[in-house]
């Protein structure tokens, strides 16, 4: 005879009977099955979607899609974005897995005690002595239970599912159907060269700052790279900027005065000492804000009241020139060589970085006298020429 087979005594059979409706157990109680995980790329050449980009890692696609703010879907790869950046390396690194999947499989949840299905499979006369000590013990190694809905404070609750999809200008990273699909607030052109930074070197191209072709695009990606907190990405975007000193000072010295970068606004304020204000467009204006550029207005004025005192001063003398009625011809060729400097100071037509170097730039021939050139004479016009350079080497140069 068989173990399994089913007592024929039909006496045992009222304690197998379902709960009676008047039982304190309620529905509500019954802990929430786990959906499944999102579905892996693993049919990814089957999928109704066309990539931007999608570069290999380690002989892989990606797993994360990231959408930009003018369409075009980048497929990269979870593990680089957490090593690479802290914004994504806290998303998916310290929020709870049954947050991002909706919980793993079914087989490895603990069965929950109060749920509906397993007091039903227990006789009436065993669930008060048995569920307090199954209780006991799956509260050793399982989260407890949710409380009943009617209790749950609002702040309890976990957040809602994000929306299907993302209206309006995105601002800010934000998941949208899945927290492994995002809106990001960058253009594609900006996400291809942020990445092309943080990926290793040779995935997109030989040098990672390949893509970096412009200011305007290297300052973007400067501003994703402080978003995303991004170490390395910061730091080649930002050493990349120092290349466009020459071309847009004053742009390079509006972008590290924004982004605090100290040491590059002091190396562009050398350069842009040099371009007056009213050639300042209003977009590095507002970038600069009040403090930066009161800083680089009072360079400019220091520079050019000092280099004005440097020119107002007379030419060096001696018992030789005195003997010759002040200087002469060399006395007139330094007077025509300040003078000329200084209206083009106030004019504005003078570099303000100058150093003077203008002044080495004069005819000897003016200096000669019936055709011959006193020695004595041109060495007392090389120091005085010596002292202004050397004096306006001594002014403050950056902020």
């Amino acid at each position: 005879m068989h173990n399994n087979q089913y007592p024929s005594d039909k006496s045992l059979s009222s304690i197998f009977d379902p709960p009676s409706p008047s039982s304190s157990i309620d529905v509500n109680d019954e802990c929430h099955s786990p959906s499944p995980p999102p579905p892996a790329y693993t049919a990814l050449p089957h999928r109704d979607v066309t990539f931007h980009l999608a570069p290999m890692y380690q002989g892989k696609v990606g797993d994360v899609e990231l959408e930009t703010v003018d369409g075009k879907r980048f497929l990269v790869h979870k593990k680089v974005l957490e090593n690479e950046t802290i914004f994504f390396h806290i998303y998916y690194g310290f929020v709870p897995v049954w947050r991002l999947n909706n919980g793993t499989a079914q087989q490895n949840v603990p069965s929950c005690p109060n749920s509906l299905r397993n007091i039903l499979r227990l006789p009436k006369i065993f669930t008060t002595r048995i569920v307090p000590d199954v209780q006991h013990s799956e509260t050793a190694t399982s989260p407890p239970p949710l409380p009943p809905k009617d209790n749950i404070a609002p702040s309890a609750l976990p957040p809602p599912p994000p929306p299907a999809s993302v209206g309006g200008s995105v601002t800010a990273p934000v998941p949208t159907t899945s927290p492994y699909i995002w809106s990001v607030p960058e253009t594609s052109s900006v996400l291809a060269a942020f990445l092309s930074l943080i990926y290793p070197r040779g995935t997109f191209t030989s040098s990672p700052t390949s893509l970096l072709t412009n200011l305007d695009l290297t300052g973007c990606v400067v501003r994703a790279a402080l978003g995303y907190q991004s170490l390395k990405a910061l730091n080649l975007a930002r050493d990349h900027l120092y290349r466009y000193i020459e071309e847009d000072a004053i742009k390079v010295y509006a972008l590290a005065s924004f982004f605090k970068f100290t040491d590059l606004a002091r190396l562009a304020s050398m350069k842009a000492v040099a371009v007056p204000p009213e050639r300042w467009d209003e977009e590095s204006r507002l970038l600069m804000g009040k403090t930066a550029m009161n800083k680089l207005f009072n360079l400019q004025a220091t520079r050019r009241e000092g280099l004005y005192s440097i020119l107002s001063c007379p030419m060096e003398m001696d018992d030789h020139l005195s003997h010759r009625g002040g200087g002469g011809r060399v006395q007139q060729v330094w007077e025509g060589m300040t003078n000329h400097l200084k209206m083009q100071l106030e004019e504005g037509s003078l570099n303000l970085g100058t150093e003077l170097l203008e002044l080495l730039e004069f005819d000897l021939r003016g200096v000669s006298e019936d055709g011959h050139q006193c020695g004595d004479c041109l060495v007392l016009l090389g120091k005085s020429i010596q002292r202004c350079l050397y004096e306006a080497k001594d002014l403050p140069r950056c902020i």
